[in-house]
Parts: structure tokens; sequence; C-alpha cells
């Protein structure tokens, strides 16, 4: 089953459309060809809009299809609510940066919003509106690269693109009790929370090997292959660790 397979078993409805989606976990797990999707949303602890949608993609994480990013900005880090505010401890001005980049490719402005979700680096839309972010999940374009992980090893398909080989460490989950800002008095929590991306190497129009970095306890990672040079484009492969 292909992603542009499972998008007539989508209901019009929004709450079906991502139920329809989570449905697909038992096909997902025997399928092994099952092709990857890349679900990343931008959000921030400190942004009470971001909850509901860092709830969904933590139901998102656990399908086998699906590799969700948490990025976490630092824009809202220095914002008062209430006399108060909240530096995320995940955030990062990197992250902001490649928010940034994205909404240039993608929406012609450099000018940026939480929570954010962009889908195989080529849809984007608010990540809490659970029917949007169904609806691009159903008509996601599939990545044409194949990326493959054993052990510490990943192996990226020869390729006539150029893209920058990206390795993605992750925390698995989290739960924070946020003390100031929008969100205070709140727990949050999360799952595969971005905690640092390096840039492994270049594709190649040949097959490349590169070795891993290792994680640390409770964290995972990922690999994805994109636009070269910095600047943020299609993902043109990815692959979960372990």
């Amino acid at each position: 089953m292909t992603s542009k397979t499972f998008l007539t078993c989508l209901s019009i409805s929004a709450l079906a459309a991502v139920a329809a989606y989570a449905g697909l976990s038992q096909a997902a797990e025997t399928e092994a060809s099952e092709p990857l999707i890349v679900a990343e949303l931008f959000t921030s602890q400190s942004c009470s809009s971001c909850p509901p949608a860092e709830a969904l993609f933590s139901e998102l994480a656990e399908q086998e299809n699906l590799l969700t990013l948490e990025w976490h900005v630092d824009y809202w880090d220095t914002l008062i609510h209430g006399g108060s505010r909240w530096k995320d401890p995940y955030s990062s001005e990197k992250f902001t940066a490649r928010q940034r980049a994205y909404n240039a490719e993608l929406r012609g402005t450099r000018a940026v919003y939480t929570p954010q979700a962009i889908i195989n680096g080529r849809l984007e839309d608010a990540g809490n509106r659970r029917a949007a972010v169904g609806n691009m999940l159903a008509s996601a374009p599939e990545l044409s690269l194949p990326v493959s992980i054993a052990k510490n090893k990943v192996t990226i398909g020869g390729s006539d693109a150029e893209g920058d080989v990206l390795f993605v460490r992750l925390l698995e989950k989290h739960v924070t009790q946020v003390k100031g800002g929008e969100n205070k008095g709140r727990e949050l929590a999360g799952k595969n929370i971005v905690l640092e991306a390096t840039v492994l190497g270049q594709t190649t129009s040949n097959q490349a090997e590169y070795t891993l970095p290792k994680v640390g306890k409770g964290e995972t990672c990922a690999v994805i292959v994109q636009s070269l040079g910095g600047k943020v484009g299609p993902v043109l492969g990815a692959a979960k660790c372990g």
C-alpha cells in the first residue's frame, strides 16, 4: 500500500481523516516496503496553541511508516505572558533558521508561526489542524531516494539530485512542567524531540555508506536526505534508527 493508495480510505471529516490514517498501523507493520513519510512539527513549549499539535504528533509517532520530528524554535523564549516567560529547554536558533528556510521555499516569506507542520518538505499547514495534517499525509509525495539503516550504518542510494545526508538525534519522549509563559502550570509531553542535526555528507551518483554517531540513553535517531548546501527543500529520502 502506498501513501497515494490510502488517500481513498480517508473521510472528508477532520477527525476521520486522522483516524483513518491511524488505522493503517497494522498494515504498515506487516508491509516492509511501505514508503516512509517525514512529518515535521515546529513548536514551542511557550506557545498555547502548540500542545494539541504535539499531542497529535505523539499519536502519529506510533505509526511505522511515519517519521515524526519535533523541532522546538527559540523565538518564543523571550516573550512575556502574564508577567512571566518560559525558555523551552529544547529550543534552538538553528531550528528556527530551518523553519525560516522552509517558509522561504514553501510560502515565499521568512515569517514563521507555530505550530507548523511540514510533510516531506513539500506541504505545510497548521500543526494543530487535525484535518489538514491528515489530508497532507494522505497526499504526501513519495520519497524517491532509498535510505536504509542497519546497526550503526546508513546506506544511501545513488542519486543525480544533490542532497545533504542529515543525521538527526532525537529524544524519544519528554514530560515537562512548564513554570512560565502562555502554558504556565501545564504539564506538556512530546515524542521524537530533535536534540541536534548534523550533516554526515552528500549524495553521489553511486551508493554511499556512512557510520552513524552514537546516541544516549532515552534517545533515538533518524537520517533524512535533503537539498544540498543548507537550502531546505523537498525531502529525498529518510530512514528511522532502530
